[in-house]
């Protein structure tokens, strides 16, 4: 009945309808015989949220935005030979008609003379707009390698960063290109397409409609292509065979016809090349890393979790990427990547916009890691831990997203976006760890593990909009439901034994069986009220409701029959979880000249109910009411100068994995359980960023500081092998001698803070731009240890200097050095404060020589000092290549590379809880020689 009525909910969500706003065309001509403009560049920027939309000119001289909804806007338009057109305009219900637009011609493209530098960035608002002729490449570069030229863009181990935050999604024109997955938008576009880059906070839907900025934003790049080359074909392939059998063959091609817009990409190799996010590698595998119990380390896990132990360990720190073709940064282990993925975009008719992609990757992973972890509690216990595994894992994953907007007359208008995503994983390992207290072992467990799972997940958003007939009243409906089953089947097989006054050695032969579902779904209704020229009060409503069911069981293996047949009820569970939600409040929002502010406030209720059936029974029941404030501030200094500082709260909800009382024994030496008390937790977070670009001397200056606190942690209590413990009451039999406990636990004074200054400018001597940036970072973690608080602090500092070439199209070069230095203290043992430092300098040099000689390499010099003993490693990373250009306008290119020229190649991670400290070593990927073939198309329509 259940699932009956859960897809009735979801069949519910696709009947809406939605609002729009005016509209506003006009035509571009010579001013000259006021002949039409055909593919003049349109650009409609809001003055109020900073975001962009655009157009191409028709045959007849005519563009037209539609459904815009009301505010002030800056109208531009630039042709090639013609000089640019700018007007402030606004937008209310009703058409803008701006009639002929005349635009004078400028010289002829014979006569023309540089006289001064292109200027690198322009400030529009919260937009930074980089100019991409500002930054030369070679021809052959990718959008990537274009984009961290760019003052405050920072790109290391597949992760992008601008300004301080993580880029949540990549635009093509305003378009979504590839979904959200930024590495696979940057890697697929040739930076030589690119006209303008622009990195702004992308507001919510429902903000961009309703005019009130509701504080929901995402960093996001949008990159504005060349308006000669929306039009035709582009791309690349490329292939290479090498020593010892290692190889790639990969490609994409991107068409382009006008609003329609066609991407496919594809890949097959086995030396870690990736053009997809993360999430494609880790699939269901990455839900449990290197849990150990709570915090903000996920917690629980195990065989209930998706992944078991399979999961565990398969990432690692970049060292390095391919020589020949800059893909990706290095995996750790060695991966075998068979990949392919799909981008669509158009425009049907005036009223509807669809975008959809599709990916699928398979990945086979192989894993050889060293682990040495390091504890401590309050009489000083001296216990380490060491490990030594070998994982090996297949995850296949198929994803798919879509949004279709559809506007259903002038007043009302749709947002659907559907994604789903399957993941299937196959993985084993074997392990081997020993406990220690001060050097005598106290326990030591050979483990093999292998698990078959998979877990599916939909989701479905829709949004109806409705405005009304007085300006700026609207009101819309945010419906959202989600469903993700998670299915599998594990195995266990340990031999271990435990030291204490009568060494007790025991054999674990299990088989678990995973059966986890959840759902959820929500609806949030907003209704704006203008009150005057500049003020706005908003009334929300938000109902969610979210289940979660988990049936996991345990069997022995029965020596008589041969079957696992003997079911063991000590370590299987029956457990589910309903939470329920709701929140009523309003908000206020002024805005007046260079000033912005909101402040809005919901009160929620919320109510937890935990449901045990086996093996026993048992129900929790947690009712929560809290108050919400959320205040932003946005102050325009100049037109080149920003301020931003936003306050906001909001409460998360502990896993089920974290709430299940059962014993995931996956590691006998290392238990963990989930504890059914856990409630929800509050966190508090401040947002302040001040920006300021000087056109002049195109510079760009950004500072960031934020920060949180958090009442109710979901923090760790972890009992250890050495000492008198006294653990739960509820696993007091199940835990023998020489074994660690780990439980999430509610605990407060959780705090993080973080700072980042920047300040970019060019070099002229050099024709070069340097761009230094600062960063301090402190984490105060708590944790119970042996049943005593213990205070983690983390603190780093860094300092990062990035030196990038603007010599020509024939020599390309950034040089990179961040240094970090950590300091990690406890106030529990201050024997275990340690410290460490880290640096990175990198050195891609790509020259061509002459006669179409291409040269590159890429130097990267790790450093590490404070790490624990054979784990201080100081080495080189170095990738050469030399090629040859072919075919004709040098399309094609044959060359020879190299990996990892002098045999260093390494892979270092430490981690700092506030139980352990911990280092790891993980395989890489070693030397190897190959001979490759790459071709650029490149064919565009002209006229």
């Amino acid at each position: 009945m259940k699932n009956i009525l859960f897809a009735i909910l979801l069949q519910l969500l696709t009947i809406t309808c939605i609002a729009q706003t005016g509209s506003v065309t006009g035509k571009a001509v010579d001013d000259l015989d006021s002949s039409p403009l055909e593919g003049a560049h349109v650009i409609l920027t809001s003055d109020i949220s900073n975001t962009s939309s655009s157009k191409i000119v028709d045959v007849n001289g005519i563009f037209r935005f539609e459904n815009i909804r009301s505010g002030d806007y800056t109208l531009k338009i630039t042709f090639v030979g013609f000089g640019e057109f700018t007007k402030e305009i606004n937008v209310a219900d009703k058409e803008v008609d701006l009639g002929l637009i005349k635009l004078k011609k400028g010289v002829g493209l014979q006569e023309v003379q540089v006289t001064e530098q292109v200027v690198p960035v322009i400030q529009k608002g919260d937009t930074t707009e980089f100019n991409a002729e500002a930054y030369k490449t070679l021809p052959d570069a990718t959008a990537e390698e274009l984009i961290e030229k760019m003052p405050t863009v920072v790109i290391e181990e597949g992760k992008i960063q601008a300004q301080g935050e993580d880029v949540k999604q990549v635009l093509v024109d305003g378009k979504p290109f590839f979904g959200n997955d930024p590495t696979a938008a940057l890697r697929n576009l040739p930076a030589e397409v690119i006209d303008k880059i622009q990195i702004f906070d992308q507001q919510s839907e429902q903000a961009q409609f309703t005019g009130f900025d509701d504080g929901e934003t995402s960093k996001t790049i949008n990159i504005i292509t060349k308006t000669n080359m929306r039009n035709g074909k582009f791309g690349k392939i490329y292939a290479g065979y090498g020593y010892e059998d290692k190889y790639q063959v990969g490609g994409n091609i991107n068409i382009f016809n006008g609003d329609q817009r066609i991407s496919i990409i594809g890949i097959s190799n086995n030396v870690n090349q990736q053009n997809f996010s993360t999430a494609d590698l880790l699939g269901v595998v990455g839900s449990r890393g290197r849990s150990r119990g709570g915090g903000n380390r996920g917690g629980g896990g195990g065989r209930s979790g998706g992944g078991g132990r399979s999961g565990g360990r398969t990432g690692g720190n970049s060292s390095g990427a391919s020589a020949n073709d800059f893909l990706v940064p290095q995996q750790g282990g060695i991966t075998t990547a068979n990949a392919f993925g799909i981008n669509f975009s158009d425009k049907w008719g005036e009223k509807t916009d669809i975008s959809a992609s599709y990916f699928f990757n398979k990945s086979d992973n192989s894993t050889e890691q060293l682990v040495f972890q390091q504890y401590f509690d309050i009489e000083g216990i001296d216990e380490l831990y060491n490990e030594e595994s070998i994982l090996k894992s297949t995850n296949i994953n198929h994803r798919f997203s879509g949004r279709l907007n559809y506007e259903i007359n002038n007043r009302n208008s749709l947002v659907w976006q559907p994604k789903l995503t399957w993941q299937g994983n196959e993985g084993e390992e074997t392990l081997s760890g020993q406990t220690l207290l001060n050097n005598d072992l106290l326990s030591q467990s050979n483990i093999g593990f292998n698990a078959d799972l998979s877990t599916l997940s939909l989701e479905n958003k829709l949004l109806w909009r409705h405005k009304f007939d007085k300006e700026r009243r609207t009101f819309s409906v945010n419906f959202t439901s989600g469903y993700a089953p998670k299915k599998g089947k594990s195995f266990l097989l340990s031999e271990n034994i435990f030291w204490s006054d009568q060494p007790d050695s025991t054999l674990l032969n299990q088989k678990s069986i995973l059966d986890l579902n959840s759902w959820n779904m929500a609806a949030n209704f907003q209704y704006t009220e203008p009150i005057g020229e500049n003020s706005m009060l908003l009334l929300n409503y938000r109902a969610s409701y979210q289940q979660e069911e988990s049936d996991k069981g345990i069997s022995d293996f029965n020596e008589v029959s041969q079957e696992y047949d003997l079911f063991n009820s000590s370590l299987s569970n029956v457990f589910s979880n309903d939470y329920y939600t709701q929140q009523i409040g309003g908000g206020y929002n002024y805005r007046k000249g260079n000033l912005m502010m909101m402040g809005k406030a919901n009160v929620q209720w919320a109510q937890l109910l935990n449901d045990q059936t086996f093996p026993y029974e048992s129900a929790n029941e947690h009712t929560f009411l809290n108050v919400l404030p959320m205040v932003r501030l946005r102050y325009r200094v100049s037109r080149t100068e920003n301020f931003n500082l936003v306050y906001r709260t909001n409460t998360q909800l502990p896993s089920i994995e974290q709430l299940q009382d059962v014993v995931d024994n996956n590691n006998p030496l290392q238990l963990t359980i989930g504890n059914s008390n856990l409630v929800q937790s509050y966190q508090h977070n401040l947002f302040a960023r001040y920006s300021k670009t000087n056109t002049e001397k195109s510079s760009v200056f950004y500072a960031l500081l934020k920060g949180g606190y958090t009442n109710n942690y979901i923090g760790s209590s972890t009992y250890l092998a050495a000492g008198d413990n006294t653990f739960p009451i509820l696993v007091e039999n199940e835990i023998p001698d020489g074994s660690q406990l780990t439980q999430p636990v509610n605990l407060d004074g959780y705090w993080n803070l973080r700072s980042f200054i920047t300040y970019g400018f060019p070099v002229k001597p050099l024709k070069s731009n340097l761009n230094i940036d600062f960063t301090a970072d402190y984490i105060k973690t708590p944790g119970l240890v042996n049943e005593e608080l213990n205070y983690s602090n983390n603190t780093t500092v860094g300092v990062g200097l990035t030196l990038g070439s603007n010599i020509s199209d024939k020599v390309d070069f950034t040089l990179s050095s961040r240094s970090k230095y950590n300091i990690a203290t406890n106030t529990l043992q201050t024997k275990s404060n340690t410290d460490y430092l880290n640096q990175n300098t990198r050195l891609k040099f790509n020259w061509v020589v002459a006669n179409g000689i291409v040269f590159r390499t890429n130097l990267t010099h790790q450093f590490y000092k404070g790490l624990s003993d054979n784990f201080d490693q100081n080495y080189i990373l170095w990738n050469m290549s030399i090629g040859k250009k072919i075919f004709k306008n040098q399309r094609g290119e044959i060359s020879l590379s190299v990996f990892d020229l002098l045999k260093q190649n390494n892979n270092l991670s430490r981690i700092v809880t506030e139980v352990y400290t911990e280092d790891i070593q993980t395989n890489v990927l070693q030397q190897y020689f190959m001979l490759s073939f790459r071709y650029d198309l490149r064919h565009f329509k002209i006229g």
